[in-house]
């Protein structure tokens, strides 16, 4: 004769499913049954490591060490009568990921590669990295590293990246600010020295701008009136209005990446005198007083008088009319 005990019956782990992160103790979780007293506990196939079923109650404990998919395990209760069984789900995720840049603000210039930048990650392995918005044409993310790199092909406005780390832990994110100047302008005038007449239109002269694209032109200090300098392309024209003595000025361009100036030095003279006398040919008598000759004068303002060779003994030119 043998007796055997009640079969184990109604087994059951609740609950019965388990997400785990690695490295943190999962509470125990103790079986109910029915039926005889149960004197072994197995389990197939064999628990994600760092967990362990205990062999006398049955309790699923410990502290997961690995990242596991999600798969469902058989625990086997038995006594001498038979056995019953249950099933557990167990899925290990990793520690959710911890990321930052040790710089977040990159002023950066179009046509010049950027130093790239590489990201700092604590907790669990970053699976993959990704960034919103998309980044500025020519620069990219590595999606495997989180290091952003390139060259950057257009100027770009400052703005915000956030870049997302993924694992089966969750996801962390860092922000950087990216803005893509252009590169700085540089310009010249191939006529930097000139000579106006008052009330004549100047031929306008424009400047040669390699470098960047400049946004704007400035002009230090003011053109002589009746001149101006075109603030889009930098092109200098007008009609001088009055006379100036001759004067440097400094004409500034700009853009994202800068500045570069170019000298021109202006003199505005006066038209040029135009001079007439009623009388050309004088007869004229030792001792007697000639009758005054007063010129005719059209044009620019005469500023002097002079004449060659000098006049007969007792005649004189006034110099100032």
């Amino acid at each position: 004769i043998v007796v055997n005990d009640v079969i184990p019956s109604d087994l059951d782990y609740s609950p019965n499913t388990f997400t785990l992160t690695k490295g943190t103790q999962m509470t125990t979780v103790t079986p109910t049954a029915n039926g005889g007293t149960i004197t072994s506990w197995s389990v197939s196939p064999s628990l994600p490591a760092g967990l362990s079923l205990d062999s006398t109650t049955g309790a699923i404990s410990g502290t997961p060490t690995a990242v596991t998919s999600s798969a469902t395990y058989t625990i086997t209760a038995a006594n001498s009568g038979g056995n019953d069984t249950a099933t557990v789900t167990i899925v290990v995720n990793d520690i959710a990921p911890a990321i930052s840049y040790s710089t977040t603000s990159y002023t950066l210039t179009k046509g010049t590669a950027m130093t790239t930048a590489t990201v700092t990650s604590t907790g669990g392995a970053v699976v993959s990295y990704s960034v919103s918005p998309s980044l500025p044409a020519g620069l990219a993310l590595d999606t495997s590293t989180g290091a952003i790199s390139g060259t950057p092909t257009a100027v770009t406005s400052s703005a915000s990246y956030t870049i997302t780390a993924t694992n089966t832990g969750g996801t962390d994110t860092a922000s950087v600010t990216i803005v893509v100047n252009d590169v700085t302008p540089s310009i010249t005038y191939s006529s930097n020295d000139l000579t106006l007449e008052m009330g004549t239109a100047m031929t306008a002269i424009s400047p040669t701008s390699t470098g960047g694209t400049v946004t704007s032109y400035s002009v230090s200090p003011s053109l002589p009136a009746g001149l101006s300098l075109n603030t889009a392309n930098g092109t200098i024209s007008g009609t001088p209005t009055a006379i100036t003595s001759s004067a440097t000025y400094t004409i500034t361009a700009n853009n994202t990446g800068g500045s570069d100036t170019a000298t021109v030095t202006i003199v505005v003279n006066d038209v040029a005198p135009s001079i007439t006398y009623g009388t050309t040919s004088l007869t004229l008598e030792k001792g007697t007083a000639m009758t005054n000759q007063t010129p005719t004068s059209t044009g620019g303002t005469v500023t002097s008088w002079s004449v060659s060779p000098s006049l007969p003994a007792g005649l004189t030119l006034d110099t100032s009319t």
